[in-house]
């Protein structure tokens, strides 16, 4: 069987903010995104979890080229977008979205519906009667109406400000979409209809996800593969059924032994596994290894050298000198 060629391949991926800078001040590097590889292959959901400040929004608004990245790669179908101007990513653009965290702050509030989501289509210079024509459509495969058109989105409940967002996202056809927490900011009961609809999206139009959350079991349900990143490093990655089973970083321990557990004996039976210390900053990371300083098994070679991702068989790779 012919192995199947990566969509996007992001390699050694840096990104770096300058940080404070005055007269009595030198100015410091904050390492929001520090040397992160993975593919995405057509057609499927890449989870990115960890906890928050890790560097996983980072990444994704790096590879739709919100940001420019420091260094690294960006390889969509083989050409490199990372290096290239604003100017030279614009053919790009339409084949990489973004559904961003914040129904309420994505959308312009003086703009109505039709406005919001027809103006990717203006940028790419279809006329008036096909936009109009491509709204309707993306307006009824979001789940909304023809009569919310004229709306603006202060008229919307969370949900439906969301939809609007993906209807945005969906106008220009895009083959890959960063799913930036796309409902962490919405009522736990609208939170399955979102990700259901996503995945109906999915299989209609073939899109590749980045899965960007927090919510682990949501990660696990949609994803088909999961990356766990920790101060801006990928510290474990496999596919999705086999991370879950069999953990080996001490990190992804402590953070799926957060998961809340449905079934009262199972919880009553389960370990909640503490990290000691305090959560090093991305502006001052430790040597080494960068989670050395909360993992219950460093020692002093853990200070010395950064681990590198091993893979350990079947696509489940951990950056840990301990495994």
């Amino acid at each position: 069987m012919q192995k199947q060629e990566a969509m996007i391949s992001v390699r050694n991926l840096k990104m770096y903010f300058p940080v404070g800078g005055s007269l009595f001040e030198k100015k410091k590097t904050l390492k929001a995104v520090d040397d992160v590889s993975f593919d995405l292959y057509p057609g499927e959901t890449f989870g990115l979890v960890g906890e928050s400040g890790c560097g996983k929004t980072t990444v994704g608004r790096t590879i739709v080229r919100l940001y420019q990245p420091t260094a690294g790669q960006i390889l969509l179908d083989g050409t490199d977008i990372a290096p290239l101007s604003e100017k030279e990513v614009l053919p790009y653009r339409s084949r990489m979205q973004m559904i961003f965290q914040d129904p309420y702050a994505s959308l312009n509030p003086r703009m109505t519906v039709s406005s919001i989501v027809g103006e990717p289509l203006r940028y790419q210079g279809m006329n008036a009667k096909d936009i109009d024509d491509r709204v309707r459509e993306l307006v009824e495969c979001v789940g909304l109406k023809e009569d919310h058109l004229n709306r603006y989105p202060h008229e919307f409940s969370g949900g439906q400000r969301q939809r609007i967002g993906i209807a945005r996202a969906l106008a220009s056809k895009p083959d890959f979409i960063v799913c930036d927490e796309p409902i962490s900011a919405l009522d736990v009961s609208i939170q399955a209809q979102i990700i259901n609809m996503l995945e109906e999206l999915q299989a209609r139009f073939g899109m590749t996800y980045l899965f960007v959350s927090h919510d682990l079991s949501m990660v696990r349900h949609i994803s088909k593969r999961v990356a766990v990143m920790y101060l801006g490093h990928i510290v474990e990655m496999a596919p999705v059924n086999e991370l879950y089973a069999n953990m080996l970083h001490p990190y992804t321990k402590a953070l799926m032994s957060a998961v809340p557990i449905a079934d009262p004996d199972a919880a009553e039976k389960s370990k909640r596994i503490v990290l000691q210390g305090d959560v090093p900053q991305p502006i001052n990371p430790p040597s080494g290894c960068p989670f050395r300083t909360r993992c219950p098994y460093a020692d002093k070679g853990c200070a010395e050298q950064i681990p590198e991702l091993k893979d350990m068989g079947g696509g489940h790779m951990v950056a840990c000198h301990k495994v």
